[in-house]
């Protein structure tokens, strides 16, 4: 008995560390073809979402660069501008997110730079909050802490794995078991949305000069 009872335990250990990777990443969810990971390194979560998407790099760097229409696909974002264009892979942003009431709205502003390598052609695009980069905007609360980041590697047959990075605290009286209970809805969505975003002609076809297909 007692030895089936350890049998068991080594069981239940090994299914633990094959949820979990070396990282600390451990799989949450596995839905629509969107894996979503969990990491605990604070009281609010990170969190990295994986998919495939059938579409040119270029498509979806094209589709990043129009800042103007994230409200259209970004969940919860009822406005974007750009800020500044430093270059082709450089920028800052602004978006303002729907929070519902009695919640103010939330607002922030992102350094987004671009990276690709030549040789894997594996693209890495990363945002940082830079909460002070214009003055706060009446009634809303700015987010002073946020980091994403989306990595796409291409493969065969035109399709593309995409890994979405996000650690972020959305500020205010939320307590963090609150954040916690919602953190991937936003993100899920946003990557559903992208999905019947570009198979748009535009983008199914895009090609830019500073990007290697």
């Amino acid at each position: 008995m007692r030895k089936t009872l350890t049998l068991i335990w080594i069981l239940i250990a090994s299914l633990s560390l094959q949820a979990q990777s070396s990282d600390g990443w451990s799989l949450r969810k596995d839905k629509d073809g969107v894996k979503v990971y969990y990491k605990q390194t604070s009281n609010v979560h990170e969190i990295k979402l994986a998919t495939s998407l059938k579409i040119p790099l270029s498509g979806l760097i094209q589709l990043f660069a129009e800042v103007e229409n994230y409200p259209k696909w970004g969940y919860k974002v009822m406005e974007s501008k750009l800020l500044q264009r430093v270059s082709d892979t450089e920028m800052y942003y602004y978006s303002r997110l729907d929070f519902p009431w009695p919640m103010s709205d939330r607002d922030l502003i992102m350094h987004t730079k671009l990276t690709q390598d030549p040789v894997s052609r594996r693209i890495t695009a990363t945002s940082v909050a830079v909460p002070d980069y214009i003055p706060a905007v009446k009634d809303v609360e700015r987010m002073r802490n946020a980091h994403t980041q989306w990595t796409l590697v291409p493969g065969n047959g035109g399709w593309v794995y995409v890994e979405y990075y996000i650690y972020s605290h959305p500020g205010g009286n939320i307590p963090d078991w609150l954040v916690n209970m919602a953190i991937d809805v936003g993100p899920r969505e946003t990557i559903k949305n992208i999905r019947n975003t570009i198979q748009q002609h535009r983008y199914q076809t895009a090609k830019l000069a500073y990007i290697k297909e």
